[in-house]
């Protein structure tokens, strides 16, 4: 009989198992070498060269695409958390992946002669040996990308070597799922089992949480700095846990609600609507390390003047007030951003001082265009005609209007109402 080599590549693993079915494998690999590992490259835009069919199938039915905003976002977490510069540490869980067939498992000894858990994985890597991202693929994908990068002599040398030194500073914590020893070989309907389990049945925390426990998005930071100056600390401070204020709640304003009244403040109205934790385009903000500081002093000054004007009662009131709602505090940030960026004003502690000249009362007449009368539970309330956004911008252009400086502002589209909101964007 003829002696033949099998394809395979010895990997230090540890063992670990799941029931009487799968036994699991976790180690460590290259970002350069994952696609190697995988023996085919996972990203969406390649689904359709994906040999067998029924692999093919298996990502298209069950993975979600990988948007380039998440690529472009998932590059840019490895190249600012992973650097040795990084000022906030960095980490991904684990890859998951499904090898179909059984692994050749050598356990490591200990010098009393037991097998230990520990070992070296013998891994078939011909192509009949399916092997499927479970869960992920959108890390993958933005690891590849990069790999391809590191080698694309479109980009200039530096960069490329700055990001062939980067790839050489982490590796991939991978999980790998596979039979038994000697058991029968995963079908793709099991394959496909054990991706729903991994990402359809997970409870994801709250974004209120997320954002409790985020330290990494600059806006969170800024937000949570402005929370322990003065002019929040002395009226209640800021709710960081709840995602609203209850009907107990002593605090001035919800950790969510703040966290809009920044981003606003910080980038203009746009960036008010955008999701947890969600970086702007470098490029294109305005907040960044060095100005954060020059920015909460201007900031807290702006709302000093608000409650010194307005009184510590009526500032803090979190019932009856039209300033202290969702769209209060997103205005509240817009406005600033209209004043401070837009217009150049740099009175604004003044300009604070004027808008808490405003009844912020919801049933005061100045907001009766803003305001309607609905029956709660058999109970009258006072809420906002229009959903968030129009809210927002309702209680914007009101303030403008107060200030007189609405018409200053940069004109653009007209709402649905047919009332004109500034596009502050396209003065930044």
């Amino acid at each position: 009989m003829f002696q033949t080599t099998q394809p395979t590549v010895r990997i230090p693993a540890v063992q670990g198992a799941f029931g009487h079915r799968l036994f699991t494998y976790t180690t460590q690999v290259s970002p350069r070498y994952i696609e190697t590992l995988l023996g085919h490259d996972p990203r969406s835009r390649q689904w359709k060269k994906l040999e067998p069919a029924e692999l093919r199938t298996t990502y298209e039915q069950l993975q979600r695409q990988t948007t380039p905003d998440r690529l472009r976002g998932i590059q840019g977490y490895i190249r600012k958390r992973f650097k040795k510069e990084a000022v906030v540490l960095g980490a991904f869980p684990a890859i998951s992946v499904a090898v179909k067939n059984w692994i050749k498992f050598d356990s490591y000894q200990d010098e009393g002669g037991d097998r230990l858990g520990a070992g070296t994985l013998h891994l078939d890597m011909s192509r009949l040996n399916s092997r499927i991202v479970l869960d992920g693929l959108a890390r993958v994908s933005g690891i590849i990308e990069l790999v391809e990068m590191a080698s694309d002599d479109a980009l200039p040398e530096e960069d490329r070597r700055a990001l062939a030194t980067l790839l050489d500073d982490f590796t991939i914590p991978l999980v790998i799922f596979s039979p038994r020893q000697k058991e029968a070989p995963l079908t793709m309907r099991e394959m496909r089992q054990l991706f729903a389990d991994f990402n359809f049945k997970q409870a994801s925390i709250s974004p209120t949480m997320a954002m409790s426990f985020d330290s990494s998005d600059l806006y969170i930071e800024a937000t949570k700095r402005l929370a322990k100056t003065k002019v929040i600390q002395s009226n209640g401070g800021m709710e960081e846990k709840a995602a609203s204020l209850g009907k107990k709640s002593t605090a001035l304003v919800a950790l969510q609600n703040l966290v809009r009244f920044t981003r606003a403040a910080a980038e203009g109205d746009q960036f008010a609507e955008q999701k947890t934790n969600v970086d702007k385009d470098d490029q294109k903000r305005r907040l960044d390390e060095e100005s954060l500081d020059a920015f909460l002093d201007s900031v807290s000054r702006f709302l000093e003047g608000m409650a010194e004007s307005m009184g510590s009662v009526r500032f803090r009131d979190i019932r009856t007030s039209v300033h202290t709602t969702g769209p209060g505090w997103g205005a509240l940030g817009a406005v600033y951003h209209d004043l401070a960026v837009t217009l150049g004003r740099s009175d604004l502690h003044e300009l604070g001082r004027r808008i808490g000249e405003i009844d912020m009362r919801k049933d005061a007449p100045f907001w009766a265009d803003v305001m309607r009368e609905r029956e709660i539970r058999g109970n009258p309330v006072l809420s906002f005609i229009g959903g968030g956004y129009e809210s927002r911008q309702a209680v914007r252009r009101k303030i403008h209007e107060h200030l007189g400086t609405w018409d200053a502002l940069p004109a653009a589209p007209k709402a649905e109402d047919g009332s004109v909101v500034p596009e502050v964007a396209a003065a930044e």
